[in-house]
């Protein structure tokens, strides 16, 4: 599975740890209601959080669960 992410509305990596970091309490969790392809959760990770992704299923437009589990796994194993 590629880790290439092809989602339409990425977001900085360096905005969304930014943010993290500043709303989310010591040993909080993020939460993300419209988890897309894991951009919000590859940086908690990286911030050192724990995160919860919510998004619908694949379709073959839309491959965000698959690329978002991808990109996950990536992160944890300290790649991303």
């Amino acid at each position: 599975v590629s880790t290439q992410n092809t989602h339409p509305t990425v977001k900085p990596q360096n905005l969304l740890r930014y943010l993290i970091s500043m709303i989310t309490p010591d040993h909080g969790i993020v939460l993300d209601m419209f988890f897309g392809s894991g951009s919000t959760g590859v940086a908690a990770i990286a911030e050192g959080y724990h995160f919860i992704g919510i998004e619908a299923l694949d379709t073959p437009q839309e491959p965000y669960c698959t690329i978002a589990r991808a990109r996950i796994a990536h992160a944890m194993r300290g790649e991303a």
